[in-house]
Formats: C-alpha cells, structure tokens, sequence
C-alpha cells in the first residue's frame, strides 16, 4: 500500500522497520496510560507484525512533513474478536490512534489526524460508520473526537472494561 496524503499530513503504512519506534511510543507515560500499558520489544513485534499482514486492519505512521509523531489504525469491527461489537455490520471500522512525540500534543494535531482519517475512511464504498471507544476517564481523547465529528452513542463494556461508544457517520 502506498502512503496516504490528507491535507498536511501523510500516513504511512508500517512496516518492520517502525517497531522501534512504536515501542518507544508505546512505552511513553502518556501514551501507556491510555493504550496498552507499558509493553516489551516483542510483544510490540508480535502485535505490529500480524497487524502489517492482516486484511482486515490498516495500520499507519502518521507524518507531518517529514516528521512522524503519530499512530492510526482501522479495523473491520466485525471482525475484532469475542466481546467486541457484536451488533455491527459489514461497514462499520473502529480507528484507534495517539500521538507518540510529546512534543505535538495540545496543538491540534489529535483532532486534525482523527477527522482527516475518519474522512478519508468514510470515503469509502464499504465504510458508513466510523467507531471509536475511548475510556471514559480519558478526557482529552473524549474532546479529540468530539472536535473531529464523532457523537456520543453510550457507554459499552469492551473486554478492556467500560468505554464510551463514539461515532461518526458518512
């Protein structure tokens, strides 16, 4: 898959060579809190790796210039495993993403990243709904998607515990 320009930032599809990166990322306090917790080198090869293979998941670096500070991904929620969205169709995706660099939050650029990927996702033929399930206690996040378009739909019990239900429709 070749990179994906949206406005002024470009999405690259990870590849091998982004595991570092993601492990540090991942690893950052403000990124762990939130997202998998603080994780070895290999279980972010295990992770990332299946993720690169799949077809049913879209997982980007996101750049602004040449500067990578991000993560995205997007996944068929239909396909997402026991205990996660039994009730969706076929063109429902869930997107999970954060910013890695420290330095590019609080500036725009979470909300800027979701609503330009969740365009881009709605764009799609086989995309009418875009779902998000930030925790509840995630605030910043909460306020990221609410800016990029996303309606509060309810609460749901996910397998990592109690979320919000969020989206946005074409």
């Amino acid at each position: 898959m070749q990179p994906i320009v949206l406005g002024n930032l470009t999405l690259h599809p990870i590849e091998e060579g982004d595991i570092d990166l993601l492990h540090k990322w991942l690893n950052a306090p403000h990124v762990a809190e939130w997202f998998d917790g603080a994780v070895s080198l290999e279980a972010v090869q295990r992770k990332y790796i299946e993720k690169i293979r799949s077809d049913w998941q879209q997982a980007f670096i996101v750049y602004q210039a040449d500067i990578p500070f991000g993560y995205v991904q997007s996944y068929r929620a239909s396909r997402a495993g026991p205990g996660w969205w039994p009730d969706v169709d076929e063109q429902t995706v869930g997107i999970d993403q954060f910013i890695g660099e420290l330095s590019f939050l609080g500036c725009g650029m979470g909300t800027l990243m979701v609503r330009e990927f969740s365009s881009w996702l709605l764009a799609q033929p086989t995309v009418s709904r875009v779902i998000a399930d930030p925790d509840l206690n995630n605030e910043r996040a909460i306020r990221c998607y609410r800016k990029a378009g996303f309606v509060d739909v309810g609460l749901v019990d996910t397998p990592k515990g109690r979320a919000l239900l969020m989206e946005r429709r074409a």
